[in-house]
């Protein structure tokens, strides 16, 4: 799979936890789980091609987690920077948020939370979501 439109073609998929463990599949990436130091919710490791879960997560954290580091490995990080981090958040946020869902969510939901809730995504990748709004409309 070519990495560059593999990305874009997950834009607005939605893809279940599963569908994103098949994916890493296709693309030779083991994913596991690990007891991570502190603060740390998930890795990705080039030089092993491999992305690491933090033990303990719910399915909506392990889904948006694995979504994150499998936008590193497809962005091919290689390290860890503020910027890496900021485009795999927002690789995470294009590909777990449905455009369509997300309008339907925001007639009745009264903050990030109850987004977050409906659309099986973390505050955290609501935010991104928004923030990518945002940006664009600045443009």
């Amino acid at each position: 799979m070519d990495l560059q439109r593999g990305a874009a073609s997950l834009e607005g998929t939605s893809p279940t936890l599963s569908d994103l463990e098949r994916l890493c599949g296709q693309l030779h990436l083991e994913v596991h789980t690990a007891a991570l130091p502190q603060g740390f919710l998930g890795a990705f490791d080039h030089e092993r091609q491999r992305i690491l879960l933090a033990r303990g997560l719910t399915p909506v954290e392990q889904r948006s987690v694995l979504a994150h580091e499998l936008g590193h490995a497809l962005l091919m990080h290689v390290g860890s920077s503020s910027a890496d981090e900021r485009a795999a958040e927002r690789f995470a946020a294009r590909v777990l948020i449905d455009p369509g869902a997300l309008a339907a969510a925001c007639r009745w939901a009264r903050d990030d939370v109850e987004l977050a809730d409906e659309l099986g995504v973390t505050v955290d990748i609501v935010q991104s979501y928004r923030d990518q709004l945002g940006s664009r409309r600045a443009a």
